[in-house]
């Protein structure tokens, strides 16, 4: 697939397996799953959070110099732990001379019960001092046209290039 800068291959999962229950979050749900997978085992920073293996829990995928890394949660929805699955599950190219990073970390989950992905982006994290805990602000966004994950990501993507290159002119 190819928008604008930016092409990724199209094996970024799909949003329609029968055989998985239907599981709907809430933005308070995600906020309170944000801390363990944010301070994950691996250290990465702002991953795109999705259950890519459809198994309940959510994994990691990374965007790195054209390769996306897929990291497996080998653990539960609450208590996940990653470990490196495939290193090479996809690949994205981009003309632009610099590497691309998700400037949030983002979760794509049902909220709605509509079977479709939507997207939480985590943009703020604060320290609750009475509670002694670390809180996180969500940002909610509907994917009302039923887009898959992949062309989820691939606009998000598309839309930091969009943002990059009107910062350099």
């Amino acid at each position: 697939m190819l928008l604008g800068f930016f092409a990724v291959d199209h094996k970024l999962i799909s949003s329609e397996d029968p055989s998985v229950p239907k599981t709907v979050f809430t933005n308070a749900d995600i906020q309170s799953l944000a801390s363990v997978y944010l301070e994950n085992n691996l250290g990465i920073k702002n991953p795109a959070i999705v259950d890519v293996d459809k198994d309940g829990d959510f994994d990691i995928l990374v965007f790195k110099e054209g390769n996306v890394e897929y990291y497996k949660n080998t653990g539960t929805l609450d208590k996940p732990s990653f470990v490196p699955e495939n290193m090479n599950y996809d690949k994205y190219s981009t003309t632009l001379p610099i590497d691309l990073d998700l400037p949030y970390p983002v979760f794509f989950a049902d909220k709605n019960g509509d079977s479709s992905p939507d997207m939480f982006v985590i943009q703020d994290k604060v320290y609750n001092t009475q509670q002694q805990k670390t809180e996180y602000k969500v940002l909610y966004s509907e994917n009302v046209l039923g887009l898959d994950t992949g062309v989820l990501i691939t606009i998000v993507l598309v839309l930091l290039i969009i943002v990059l290159v009107l910062a350099i002119l």
